[in-house]
C-alpha cells in the first residue's frame, strides 16, 4: 500500500504541474525530491485508521504551498484538495493514508523511483 502512497503522490503533483505548464516530465524531476522526502517521512510514521493526525496535516501543507485550495477536518482527518486550472474537466484523485498494526519490511531502496 505504500507504494501506492507514493506513485499517487508523485502522481497528483504531477498532474498539477502539466496543468500548469504542459512540460509533465520536466516538472515532475523538479518536485519529485520533495515528494519522495514526503513519501519516506509517511512511511516512517504510520498512524491508525482516524489517528492521521499528522499525516493530513503533512499532506495539506504539502498540497497548499503547492497551490492548491486546502479544506482540512473532512469526517475528522480528511483532507480535500482542489487546483484550480481554468475551464476544463475535473480530476478527482482519492487515497486511505492509515496503517495496519503490523510489522512491515521496508523496501529494499526507497531512493530510487517507484
Amino acid at each position: 500500500m505504500i507504494k501506492e502512497i507514493g506513485i499517487l503522490l508523485i502522481a497528483t503533483l504531477a498532474i498539477a504541474a502539466w496543468g500548469q505548464t504542459g512540460t509533465p516530465m520536466k516538472e515532475v524531476d523538479s518536485v519529485y525530491p520533495d515528494v519522495l522526502a514526503l513519501y519516506i517521512d509517511i512511511h516512517q510514521n504510520p498512524e491508525l485508521s482516524a489517528q492521521e493526525t499528522q499525516t493530513a496535516s503533512k499532506i495539506a501543507t504539502h498540497l497548499r504551498t503547492s497551490g492548491w485550495s486546502v479544506t482540512e477536518h473532512v469526517g475528522g482527518t480528511g483532507v480535500v484538495a482542489v487546483l484550480k486550472n481554468g475551464t476544463g474537466p475535473t480530476v478527482m484523485l482519492r487515497t486511505e493514508l492509515d496503517a495496519l498494526p503490523v510489522e512491515e519490511r521496508l523496501f529494499a531502496d526507497l531512493s530510487t523511483r517507484i
